[in-house]
């Protein structure tokens, strides 16, 4: 038997908390406000947040798979080279090597073969897991965020957040209210059965789940839909770009150590670095869904791919999300976040705010404003211990392709405000680009429509809400979006005119934080979920169940049964007029006469000469 874990220690008396806050907020100059503010918060992190987290953690129940020895058996990848190089500094991380398709397939069957003991785990066990993997990302937040920064080059504070905190997020939520997402699920029945019937919908594990991630977050990508997988009970087989391919067998040893030291087959996760290749052979190699993070381009190519075995598959494909300021936005508020949603992680996110419509009234203020913010701006390599705000362009040739965009919007009446410059040849190391802001962008120019994924401020002047409908619905995409205005009402009707998957009011990329709710897009952007009960559901297949209601088992009436009776059409058109009459009297009519028929009703038909 498992071990019980130790009551959670009571907080301290709310008036030492109180006290002591009191003396904080004096020393850093907090109002009162905040302090109240502070103490609920910190009461309702206790109760709903520590204390959940507290009671999941659980000894393992089984010895160390292999005697502790989970070193694996087989190479890692045996086919082409991938140079791994730190994208701020040129530094070099070592070479990998490409799955080749026998590998793939070898990797899946592995998998598969460990999931099945996997599958039959409880729900506690599979918190517990969750809970050894945020204890080990808890205890190793400062490799985390410097392999991270070393790997794409975005600055530690970044790597911070998007790496470390949404992942611990993630297993939070996991932790908390993954078992109430995939437990059966009761469902309403018929008028004709709810006597008889009762029924319900359950969530079983899938196998395995093929999982396709870009580079921008090479361990919150991979950690994030690994542990959705593992809490539905499947195992997973993960590729990852090939330009962020050096973290790779870290994290996945990471993860064998984990689940080995719970006793079970450390083979459950297995994480495949190469090319075109070796996504095209996963989707392919026969796991029962794909989850695949990219472009339009290479997710058509997805959707050919997993077709010919009729694999289903999720997909995230990126936007053009837009960033809306209305007249009466509180700009004190909306210039520092305007400023992270277009600059963070170098614009490098699918959820980046790439076109920010600014409508008329406050269109100069805006500009004014946020072209001051970005004067006390720095870029750098905060790999090296410099403080910078933003840092490198991650994938070769990116930089050039944003460039590109950035000209041909010049060249067609658009201002370059900050900004518009390579830093470093293109293709040698060190790559920046320097964070642009682009005003007088108009629809004609092609990075209004062209998802930039990079470090440009596109300011788009708009006046009517009509104007505003027009132009955020005219790209292909439909990912995310931000509204920001002092009318809620107002904030509200705009964002429900707007085609999208997400949506803030008055705030950027806080659908992501919040776990309980889905990510993903419509139109070109893809289509399915992953987070919240979307996510875990959609890594679960679906079983509609029925069964008698209190043991009382049910036939057919006698004159439905075979060979049935002569009368039986008309005694089922009056049973409709029953339950589905359009007055009361069709309804008494309709089972008045239903009555009559079964009464008259033979016990069996005439028998045909």
């Amino acid at each position: 038997p498992q071990s019980q874990p130790p009551p959670p220690p009571p907080p301290p008396p709310p008036s030492i908390m109180i006290g002591l806050l009191a003396l904080a907020a004096a020393y850093l100059g907090i109002d009162l406000s905040t302090l109240v503010l502070t103490v609920l918060a910190g009461y309702g992190a206790y109760y709903f947040v520590v204390s959940v987290l507290i009671t999941a953690r659980r000894k393992p129940s089984r010895p160390k798979w292999n005697g502790g020895d989970f070193n694996r058996t087989y190479p890692r990848g045996t086919g082409k080279e991938i140079p791994c190089n730190n994208p701020a500094t040129g530094e070099n991380l070592g070479t990998a090597r490409a799955y080749t398709p026998d590998e793939v397939r070898a990797a899946q069957a592995r998998a598969r073969e460990a999931s099945k003991d996997w599958s039959k785990t409880s729900f506690e066990e599979r918190r517990a897991l969750m809970m050894d993997i945020l204890d080990w990302i808890l205890d190793n937040q400062e490799l985390i965020a410097r392999k991270s920064c070393e790997e794409t080059g975005k600055t530690l504070a970044e790597a911070s957040l998007g790496e470390v905190m949404t992942t611990l997020e993630k297993l939070r939520w996991l932790v908390a209210h993954g078992e109430a997402c995939l437990t059966p699920e009761s469902r309403g029945v018929p008028l004709l059965l709810w006597f008889t019937k009762s029924a319900r919908v359950e969530w079983y594990p899938m196998g395995v789940i093929g999982i396709i991630v870009p580079w921008n977050y090479p361990f919150h990508n991979v950690m994030s839909h690994v542990a959705t997988a593992l809490f539905a009970g499947n195992g997973a087989v993960v590729k990852v770009s090939e330009w962020a391919s050096s973290s790779a067998e870290w994290i996945e040893d990471v993860l064998r150590e984990i689940i080995g030291k719970r006793g079970y087959n450390p083979d459950l996760v297995q994480i495949v670095t190469g090319y075109g290749e070796t996504g095209a052979t996963l989707v392919q190699s026969g796991v029962d869904k794909v989850l695949f993070i990219g472009s339009p381009g290479v997710g058509k190519l997805v959707m050919k791919g997993a077709s010919e075995t009729l694999t289903p598959v999720i997909l995230e494909l990126g936007g053009k999300d837009v960033f809306v300021v209305c007249d009466d936005a509180d700009l004190d508020h909306c210039i520092d976040i305007a400023v992270r949603g277009a600059f963070i992680n170098c614009g490098q996110n699918c959820i980046s705010a790439e076109r920010f419509l600014v409508q008329d009234g406050v269109y100069d203020e805006f500009l004014k404003r946020v072209q001051a913010k970005m004067k006390e701006t720095k870029q750098g390599a905060s790999c090296k211990g410099s403080r910078c705000d933003f840092g490198a362009m991650t994938m070769p040739g990116q930089a050039e392709h944003v460039h590109k965009l950035v000209m041909d919007a010049k060249s067609k009446g658009a201002k370059i405000i900050t900004g518009g410059k390579i830093v470093g040849a293109e293709g040698k190391h060190p790559t920046f680009y320097e964070p642009t802001i682009l005003a007088n962008v108009d629809g004609k120019m092609e990075i209004a429509t062209e998802e930039t994924f990079g470090p440009v401020m596109t300011l788009i002047r708009w006046k009517t809400e009509e104007e505003l409908e027009r132009m955020c619905n005219s790209t292909p995409y439909g990912l995310g979006s931000s509204i920001f205005s002092k009318d809620y009402a107002k904030a509200e009707r705009i964002s429900s005119r707007i085609v999208t998957g997400m949506a803030n009011i008055n705030d950027f990329a806080i659908v992501p934080l919040i776990q309980s709710l889905p990510f993903g897009g419509v139109r070109a952007s893809g289509f399915g979920a992953f987070n919240g009960q979307e996510g875990l559901r959609g890594f679960s297949y679906r079983k509609a169940i029925t069964t008698d209601r209190l043991g009382v088992r049910t036939a057919a009436p006698d004159w439905l049964q075979y060979p049935v009776s002569s009368k039986a059409k008309d005694i089922v058109q009056q049973a409709m007029f029953m339950v589905y009459g359009r007055t009361l009297s069709e309804v008494v009519m309709g089972c008045f006469n239903m009555l009559r028929l079964v009464a008259s009703a033979p016990a069996k038909p005439e028998k045909s000469d």
